[in-house]
């Protein structure tokens, strides 16, 4: 089967010079721990075979994955998705295996757990509101993870991820209606361990193999996929591509990238999360994105630049550590100051230039050279 042009491309750039050496998403950003433990059961090292001598009760259970569900694109290579077990001596928990071995890889929290998590922290699911959990987590407070085709919002970090309903009868704005989400229940959480190249110690030998061919490991927007689900992705949506190579590979996701990985962001998932980024930064551009009508008609400047085009990936690249001010001016200063006539709103961005953004336009005038 030919590749596609998106694929070609991805082939050319991983075994050429250029790649990155940072991803802007929800990536690990170091080598997992080797062990996540809760109520003595530890990811990738406890298996579904212990749990059935410790109970012969041991039943199989269904479940909805809240992080990717039916008409999500892609799949979790992690855990076999939909189906667990569990069992009354572990109340509120459902234990999910790995795709390859018998290892528990993850473990689903239910509305009916109440104890400790790996962290330490001590949460009750039958009454943790999103309040609460912001208090447990303060960084959460700035995610709102959420892709068209879920129904949760999700906060998470390297280990655990915990989900909130989203309302649907309410339109999702930007930014997200916080205060509204405040009172809502935490509906699950989902504790989660890649046991793909985890080492066995006593025998100094990977637990799991290694892929069966020699493609990289592929994300879309957050979601491990195939090279078969690239197909489905229109190149101009394209925002963002981000490389990793060799050792690199390897130290993001385990021995199982040990020929590359490779992290795609759409146009769409960039502009939700530049959206997001802004409104923290300023109240007068969060009450301005508000208005999901005003959206097409603001114009982006980035250090005296005005973006036209294919510029999601730099303004979702701008983060703490490069972010200088955002100033807004009305129409007629956009007019005066830029030239631009189509636009009712300029927002102006200062920051250092994202040196880790994928951009077409960039590369086409490279190629002509």
């Amino acid at each position: 089967m030919q590749r596609n042009m998106l694929q070609k491309l991805l082939v050319i750039i991983l075994f050429s010079s250029f790649f990155c050496t940072e991803v802007f998403a929800q990536i690990n950003s170091s080598i997992p721990p080797k062990k996540v433990i809760i109520n003595n059961i530890c990811l990738c090292q406890t298996a579904i075979a212990d749990l059935k001598k410790s109970d012969p009760g041991l039943k199989d259970t269904v479940l909805e994955e809240m992080d990717l569900n039916a008409v999500c694109v892609g799949n979790d290579p992690r855990y076999i998705a939909d189906s667990g077990y569990s069992t009354s001596k572990y109340p509120g928990m459902i234990f999910q295996k790995d795709q390859k071995t018998d290892l528990i890889s993850k473990i689903r929290l239910t509305k009916t757990f109440a104890g400790k998590l790996p962290d330490g922290k001590e949460i009750d699911l039958s009454k943790l509101l999103l309040k609460d959990l912001f208090n447990l987590y303060p960084a959460f407070k700035e995610q709102w993870n959420t892709r068209s085709c879920d129904d949760y919002w999700n906060f998470s970090n390297d280990i655990i991820s915990f989900y909130v309903r989203i309302d649907s009868t309410k339109k999702i704005t930007f930014p997200i209606d916080e205060a509204y989400y405040m009172d809502k229940p935490v509906e699950a959480a989902d504790l989660i361990l890649s046991c793909h190249g985890e080492i066995n110690e006593a025998e100094h030998q990977y637990v799991t193999g290694e892929t069966e061919n020699n493609e990289p490991v592929y994300f879309i927007d957050s979601v491990r996929v195939t090279g078969a689900d690239l197909n489905k992705i229109n190149t101009n949506d394209v925002a963002t591509v981000s490389v990793y190579k060799d050792a690199s590979a390897i130290i993001k996701y385990g021995r199982e990238a040990k020929y590359g990985l490779i992290y795609i962001e759409t146009k769409k998932f960039d502009t939700h999360r530049y959206q997001n980024y802004f409104k923290s930064k300023s109240a007068d551009y969060a009450k301005l994105i508000s208005m999901s009508a005003n959206a097409p008609k603001i114009q982006y400047i980035l250090n005296k630049k005005v973006l036209t085009n294919n510029y999601e990936g730099n303004l979702a690249g701008i983060n703490d550590k490069i972010f200088k001010g955002l100033t807004i001016i009305n129409k007629s200063q956009l007019l005066k100051q830029y030239g631009v006539t189509n636009k009712n709103y300029g927002v102006i961005i200062t920051a250092d230039i994202p040196v880790n953004s994928f951009n077409k336009d960039k590369e086409k005038e490279k190629s002509k050279h």
